[in-house]
């Protein structure tokens, strides 16, 4: 599946997928994502610009803890989506993946914190959420192979970040190993 653009104000609407009172309260969980995702990602105008960040940017701020919560909260909207929107596995990959990112970079300093604000996981898989959900309401398949190169782009960047680092470690335990012993 492409990037998702699309309106983040389009309502989800499961039932038309599963029929009227097969899950309870079906809008209302679709309603409750909608706000979860606006609150975490866009509620809160940043002045003088048209950015917007949500609580996930400010509760980032908190060292550790803050990232923690807003991921437990991100694994929420995921498993939500699994349960009640029968969202395809590499489609929920994709989902989980944007979730351990924002958690994984969200907690460097500072710049994890940009991060945050500018990536939008909760957005990002409302989106694809959306985009499932009208695939679904027309009666086509969910193509996976979007989602399956994006796991790999992301997999091939983690790989070549952690070869960095090590080439890294390398060096610096060279330039301390020449400053101890001298050679």
């Amino acid at each position: 599946m492409p990037a998702a653009r699309s309106d983040p104000d389009a309502p989800l609407k499961p039932d038309a997928i599963y029929g009227p009172g097969e899950y309870p309260n079906n809008e209302a969980i679709g309603r409750n994502l909608e706000w979860l995702a606006w609150l975490m990602d866009r509620s809160i105008p940043i002045p003088g610009t048209p950015f917007k960040v949500g609580l996930d940017a400010i509760l980032g701020l908190v060292p550790g803890a803050g990232d923690v919560f807003t991921g437990l909260i991100q694994a929420g909207l995921v498993l939500t989506a699994l349960k009640h929107y029968r969202v395809p596995k590499a489609v929920a990959m994709r989902m989980a993946t944007n979730v351990l990112l924002d958690i994984g970079l969200g907690t460097i300093p500072f710049v994890g914190d940009l991060f945050d604000a500018g990536f939008k996981a909760n957005t990002r898989n409302l989106n694809l959420l959306r985009e499932v959900h009208a695939i679904q309401a027309k009666g086509g398949p969910i193509p996976s192979a979007p989602s399956v190169r994006y796991l790999w782009t992301i997999g091939a960047i983690l790989i070549g970040a952690l070869l960095l680092a090590f080439v890294g470690l390398v060096a610096l335990a060279a330039i301390v190993w020449k400053a101890i012993t001298g050679h």
